[in-house]
């Protein structure tokens, strides 16, 4: 099950860092050294704006094709 909370941005070093309050940890059981995913909500057009760079669509690369048709007609 998802927890969601709100944890303070800091800088550590030249990374930065989300402060994930004490409460939140013990009620989910994490504990130093423990591996989270964090989802971070993006907005549509800054959504689109990273999908294009992740993509390469935004540097002029080609869409795939195929170059050889003919191991479309093996399967």
């Amino acid at each position: 099950m998802a927890q969601v909370f709100e944890g303070k941005v800091r800088r550590l070093g030249n990374s930065m860092a989300v402060i994930i309050p004490k409460d939140v940890l013990s009620e989910v059981g994490i504990r130093e050294g423990d591996l989270l995913t964090l989802v971070i909500p993006v907005s549509g057009a800054r959504r689109r704006r990273v999908w294009k760079k992740v993509s390469g669509i935004d540097k002029g690369v080609p869409s795939f094709s195929r170059d050889k048709h003919d191991r479309v007609d093996e399967w």
